[in-house]
């Protein structure tokens, strides 16, 4: 109330509207979240950087009540874009193999060029071939 008293409502407004510019992180919501059930495992993935020129990185969740979830992320794992290049996975930072719920981040190199879109595909998640999520790459 002293802010308010001293520096007058329109200042207090461009400090809040300041502050919670400054607060929120840039891109946080750019990409939504995808899913994909099969086999009695729901895979969720969004990608928390996805920029040309710096390297890829997705959260990973995987839940089940019924499979043993004790792949290797990083060997499952590829990036394609829309250009025909092909990414394969640095590190899997996240829980380790087993159980019935794993989440963690997916870290690929750089992305080259300028790609339009990206598909990450899983493969062999609980006998499921591939499981596909696409986003077009935000500039």
């Amino acid at each position: 109330m002293r802010f308010l008293n001293r520096f007058g409502f329109k200042e207090a407004l461009t400090l809040v509207v300041l502050v919670a510019t400054l607060s929120f992180p840039i891109g946080a919501n750019a990409y939504s979240s995808k899913s994909n059930n099969g086999n009695s495992v729901r895979v969720d993935v969004k990608p928390v950087f996805l920029t040309p020129g710096q390297p890829a990185k997705f959260q990973v969740r995987m839940n089940t009540h019924s499979v043993d979830l004790s792949d290797d992320m990083v060997a499952v794992s590829t990036l394609e874009d829309d250009q025909g290049r092909g990414y394969r996975p640095t590190n899997w930072e996240g829980s380790p193999p087993g159980g019935h719920h794993r989440s963690g981040t997916l870290l690929f190199p750089a992305l080259e060029g300028s790609p339009k879109s990206v598909t990450l595909v899983i493969r062999e998640i609980a006998n499921v071939s591939q499981r596909t999520f696409e986003w077009e790459v935000e500039r």
